[in-house]
């Protein structure tokens, strides 16, 4: 009876310590200035910027023997036509023929410049759905107040209203507190190796080094997470490795009437079904673990519960988090996924060789060696290699905390009310991560606000913006030059 009774003490103190954790949770807000804008912006001049932006053609392939560099000239002579200021009173350097990088001096030399970044190039349309777009994916037409076209989410919109953004401040006689570079590569889409690694191997070369970087990536999202009432601004302060393995494994060939047990494509397909069935272990990184404290803030007194004694819920929580197949389970776990196999090029030859490739994004805590050997250990038993085809580990973390964000925030707040901004882990990737050697403080921000759905039309069918988000990230990014 004696433990019985210290049994149910104990837990009536463990229950008392969890609420109190729980109050004290939500009631530590981290104090933001709100940043208000009342600029005007020309909605038809910059809308229709963006329209003929989208009708040049700049699209990237892996096998850059197919990409048409003449659009890639042509967009920038477009560039140099629609900003006409810009191109007075800011440096243009142009990067290995078709990246750019301007430069506007600002007034306080002693002060570290900051760079926004975008990328010139889009993804190609997937043959065979060219008919299912409302509208041709290169002709920027409106529709229902959305400018539709390849784009016209990743990620001209930066582009074009960035820099309409710095016209409209060059037009005003606005000069920045510091200097402002703008920079757009042209092959972000297939790696970024001939543009932005080139943009910050010049400006390592002239030892700039920023303030603060930012590039696309995280947008504003309503319905992101159901517990949250409030739109969700996801700015992003990771992001998690890219990895493409290519596993190759031989068995006995032959004549496909005799086959043996196990042909090299069944060995792959074994492979593969283990790969899938036995995922990398599930983590909980501090990188997750502040987006998911930030977001508790915003939820419910019975979330707020879970998230703020997570010293004893976090099994229970990453256990509800993390569902199979979830955007959850990719941000607790390295994610890999088989997209490809070769085996024989005829029906009755049965292959010497068979392969598979696995796009893997890596999470925090793991690497490409802890990749490289849970791969081995699926394919034990077999006669196989692995071909590393391309390893970006983990990118290095951005303070959630630092004066930069805390303005950032402001501005996403001033600009869209009742909006929760979040720090977040981009399980995409970026080409700001190559700027990690020249800048500490590195985001992903792209500032349109979307419902969730919406968010499949990136690299999909119908990709489209509105006129009222063309307008918003004039508006953000000159109140952003403005106040840093």
């Amino acid at each position: 009876m004696v433990y019985l009774f210290i049994g149910i003490g104990v837990l009536i103190v463990i229950i008392v310590v969890m609420v109190i954790r729980t109050i004290l949770f939500s009631n530590n807000e981290q104090y933001i200035e709100i940043i208000q804008s009342n600029s005007i912006i020309n909605k038809d001049e910059v809308v229709k910027k963006l329209q003929e932006a989208i009708k040049i053609k700049t699209i990237s392939n892996s096998d850059t023997s197919k990409t048409n560099y003449q659009e890639f000239e042509k967009f920038i002579i477009y560039l140099k036509n629609a900003f006409p200021l810009i191109h007075k009173h800011m440096n243009l350097s142009i990067i290995n023929k078709y990246s750019l990088l301007y430069h506007w001096k600002g007034k306080d030399q002693l002060k570290k410049p900051g760079l926004i970044m975008a990328h010139i190039d889009v993804v190609p349309i997937e043959e065979g759905t060219e008919n299912d777009w409302d509208v041709p994916p290169f002709e920027g037409k409106i529709k229902d107040g959305f400018v539709y076209g390849r784009g016209t989410m990743d990620i001209k919109i930066q582009i074009i209203t960035a820099m309409q953004a710095c016209e409209n401040l060059i037009k005003q006689g606005v000069v920045p507190e510091r200097d402002i570079y703008l920079s757009f590569g042209h092959d972000e889409e297939i790696g970024g190796q001939e543009g932005a690694l080139k943009i910050v191997e010049y400006l390592k070369k002239e030892k700039i080094t920023f303030e603060f970087v930012l590039d696309e990536g995280g947008a504003i999202n309503t319905g992101a997470i159901s517990s949250v009432k409030k739109a969700v601004a996801f700015v992003g302060i990771a992001e998690k490795g890219y990895s493409n393995l290519e596993v190759k494994i031989k068995a006995e060939g032959g004549h496909a009437s005799t086959p043996p047990t196990n042909t090299s494509l069944g060995l792959v397909s074994k492979a593969i079904c283990k790969i899938e069935k036995r995922k990398m272990k599930k983590r909980f990184p501090l990188v997750t673990r502040n987006m998911i404290l930030a977001l508790g803030k915003e939820m419910n007194f019975i979330n707020q519960f879970i998230i703020a004694n997570l010293w004893i819920t976090k099994p229970l929580f990453m256990k509800a988090f993390a569902k199979p197949g979830t955007n959850g389970e990719a941000l607790l776990r390295t994610t890999i996924a088989p997209t490809m196999a070769k085996a024989s090029m005829e029906p009755n030859v049965l292959p010497q060789c068979a392969s598979f490739t696995v796009n893997c994004r890596i999470l925090h805590g793991d690497n490409g060696n802890k990749l490289i050997k849970y791969i081995s250990n699926q394919c034990k038993g077999m006669d196989y290699k692995i071909n590393i085809l391309r390893m970006d580990e983990p990118s290095k973390v951005s303070d959630p905390n630092s004066e930069f964000y805390k303005m950032l925030s402001g501005v996403i707040k001033g600009l869209h009310d009742n909006t929760a901004v979040v720090p977040y882990l981009m399980v995409a990737g970026t080409d700001c991560r190559k700027y990690e050697c020249i800048s500490k403080n590195v985001y992903r921000f792209t500032p349109f606000h979307i419902p969730l759905e919406d968010m499949k039309r990136i690299h999909g069918t119908n990709e489209r913006i509105s006129e009222e988000n063309i307008i918003n990230c004039v508006r953000f990014f000159e109140t952003l030059v403005k106040k840093c």
